[in-house]
């Protein structure tokens, strides 16, 4: 696996999660969903660091065997 190919899978296992909990937002009850609308933001801005990195890698980083 190389160093760009871990940051895509994490990032798409936190798009996962953020996607799970807009369904679950969408089941809750009218007092669960602001914590549903919280977790969906924590989990979008935890996103954001690891696509920034990902655009700005090199070619030889981004290749790099982990």
């Amino acid at each position: 696996m190389t160093y760009r190919e871990k940051i895509q899978d994490m990032i798409k296992t936190i798009e996962t999660i953020y996607d799970d909990a807009e369904w679950l937002r969408d089941m809750a009850t009218a007092d669960e969903k602001n914590e549903w609308n919280k977790l969906r933001g924590i989990f979008y801005d935890a996103a954001a660091p690891l696509k920034s990195l990902d655009r700005f890698l090199t070619p030889e980083r981004a290749a790099m065997d982990i």
